[in-house]
């Protein structure tokens, strides 16, 4: 998908967005041209050029409005056949007529994966797996504070990262199979079918018993995991030699230097993209500044922004989340806060946690309700970072 120039430019010609295209693909001819023209083969989806436009004529393909869409095949044309182009635009007479230009929210990306060529290491080969299988999803690039969602080159416009754990009716739906086969068993017993023993049997008891024994299940499996979760909400008592005795904290900018270092080391050992396996994915790191943002609930909803952000080019579709803690965070609200957000269905979460901090950082996703994440354990060794499967 490329971006696109409208209506807006013809006349105006200002040569804002020029300056910012990082691949050089906006051009036109002095004296010939009444407006400037993106090469398609050559736009790199960045986004760069749409806020720099001080006219907003500029919009990605998928989102150019129905009265403009001709400029899609001007823009292209007119690096094939220059003057059939400006013959569409209005050639060198009057000015065309301009519509009112529809507001277009800045959309400004930046790729900020490296050019590895190397190989990752097995372990990236691993957390790749299970990724390449989830169902594209359209992440959000952001430079700052200027963050829209990234389109994907669809008929149907943006796409939608829908959250996980919608409230489930296992319990309830067990509870209304209990009640309706005791009634048909109690209340309505119907003709008796069986007799053992000298023992008469309804129909009611025959058809009512295996309903009751199911949802009698479904209750009890719901009523477990509630309590399970309420278990997980209680302190954890540890061992009397992990107490410190001691309180102490170390600085905000000592636990930045280590939360930046580690998430470093895992990108290079284990979301070092693109590959030779996925030459199609790309690694954004949200350390020390934001550069790309998962979205919730469409345009202008909710954006968050994990410490390692993998997706697949181009659109932008997440493939891996990747949050990095330190052992001041290992806790509820960082789970309620934090964790929770970033569940989706569109891609895997993985949480690295300190070593020794694993069942805590379970049981507080647990006590907030996260059922998809993959924890992991870090330490720092003398020849670099250690990483297990928890």
């Amino acid at each position: 998908m490329a971006f696109v120039i409208t209506q807006p430019c013809i006349d105006t010609q200002d040569q804002a967005c020029v300056e910012v295209c990082p691949v050089d693909c906006i051009h036109f001819e002095e004296g010939a041209d009444r407006m400037l023209y993106i090469n398609p083969l050559e736009c790199i989806d960045c986004g760069a050029c749409q806020p720099a436009c001080p006219v907003n004529a500029i919009f990605p393909q998928a989102d150019v409005p129905a009265a403009s869409q001709q400029f899609i095949q001007i823009n292209e044309l007119w690096y094939s056949d220059p003057a059939a182009a400006r013959g569409m635009v209005g050639g060198g007479g009057a000015p065309a007529p301009r519509p009112a230009a529809e507001a277009a929210p800045a959309t400004e990306s930046q790729d900020t994966a490296g050019a590895a060529a190397a190989a990752p290491a097995a372990a990236a080969a691993a957390e790749a797996a299970p990724a390449a299988a989830a169902p594209p999803v359209a992440a959000s690039a952001v430079v700052a504070s200027a963050q829209v969602e990234a389109t994907e080159d669809e008929e149907h416009g943006p796409v939608v990262v829908p959250h996980y754990n919608p409230p489930s009716p296992k319990g309830l739906v067990g509870f209304a199979m209990m009640a309706v086969s005791f009634a048909l068993m109690w209340l309505t017993p119907g003709p008796k079918w069986l007799e053992i023993g000298g023992v008469e049997i309804a129909a009611g008891v025959i058809i009512g018993l295996p309903i009751f024994l199911l949802g009698l299940i479904g209750f009890l499996d719901s009523q477990i995991h509630d309590l399970g979760m309420f278990a997980a909400r209680q302190p954890r008592s540890a061992a009397y030699w992990r107490e410190g005795r001691t309180e102490w904290r170390r600085s905000e900018n000592t636990r930045r230097y280590e939360l930046e270092r580690a998430v470093q080391e895992l990108v290079e050992s284990r979301f070092d993209f693109p590959s030779p396996e996925h030459p199609d994915y790309r690694t954004h790191v949200n350390l020390p500044e934001p550069t790309m943002a998962l979205e919730f609930g469409g345009g202008g909803g909710q954006k968050v922004f994990p410490d390692v952000l993998v997706v697949r080019y181009p659109g932008n579709y997440p493939v891996m989340v990747a949050q990095v803690e330190t052992r001041e965070t290992v806790t509820r609200e960082q789970a309620k806060r934090v964790w929770k957000q970033l569940e989706n269905e569109a891609a895997p979460l993985y949480i690295y946690v300190p070593s020794g901090y694993g069942t805590a950082a379970k049981d507080y996703a647990k006590g907030a309700g996260i059922k998809h994440v993959k924890f992991r354990s870090w330490r720092h060794q003398p020849d670099g970072m250690m990483v297990e499967d928890i």
